[in-house]
């Protein structure tokens, strides 16, 4: 953690036009011209190429070979497997407890037992997800914030915060519970990230996991699964 937390000195100029460029790139997937999911394919495609521009290399966004094959998908595997049941079962129950409400998923509603629309969005959450938010999310405003902040004891856990107040921020037409709960996934992740020595692949699988999960209840209408905790033993 702290190798990735020390950067070289940049000059003021440069942090304005690193400050700039991940401003822009962010501000893309607000764009009105695009849709779900071509604005995060675009917004990948941009990433892949200004990083490889700069260095020749994906490692800087985590798209690297640190892990063998196996290893990604076992510690992708294992991370999912905590994961789900501690945001399902602790997290949401709270997050709906204090806000008062429930995530808003009204507008996945038309997945509802439909087949081809199922499979269609199964395969548009991997690609605009799980690749396209991690490589934008995790990967690059990651690499963008360590090198905008400076080096101190907390700027790793600065930067998880930041993408992950980054990455809730678009999932507001969930209301407020989506938005937080979009929040702490966002804290998950950038954790994860970091845990595995960033290592993007990892994320991609389990934020792809997470997505295909999701998209599955809806498909099957048991999205009441995000509720058992609140209605059975919290009484909301």
């Amino acid at each position: 953690m702290s190798n990735f937390s020390q950067s070289p000195q940049i000059s003021i100029k440069n942090k304005l036009i690193i400050f700039i460029e991940g401003a822009l790139v962010y501000a893309f997937i607000y764009n009105p011209w695009t849709k779900f999911p071509y604005t995060l394919l675009i917004t990948t495609v941009v990433i892949l190429l200004l990083t490889y521009a700069r260095t020749r290399s994906l490692k800087a966004i985590g798209l690297w070979n640190n892990y063998s094959f196996v290893k990604v998908l076992a510690t992708a595997l294992l991370a999912f497997l905590l994961l789900e049941p501690v945001m399902d079962f602790i997290v949401q129950p709270l997050v709906n407890k204090l806000c008062h409400e429930v995530p808003d998923y009204s507008g996945f509603d038309k997945l509802k037992h439909d087949s081809s629309r199922y499979i269609k969005y199964i395969s548009f959450v991997w690609i605009s997800a799980a690749i396209g938010e991690e490589v934008l999310f995790r990967g690059y405003l990651f690499d963008r914030f360590k090198k905008l902040l400076p080096d101190g004891r907390f700027k790793t856990i600065a930067i998880i915060l930041l993408t992950a107040i980054l990455f809730s921020l678009p999932h507001y037409y969930q209301g407020t519970a989506g938005l937080v709960m979009t929040f702490f996934f966002g804290i998950a992740f950038g954790a994860l990230f970091v845990k595995t020595r960033y290592n993007l692949w990892v994320n991609i699988i389990v934020h792809g996991l997470v997505d295909s999960l999701f998209l599955t209840l809806v498909y099957t209408d048991n999205l009441s699964y995000y509720e058992i905790v609140n209605k059975h033993l919290l009484g909301y």
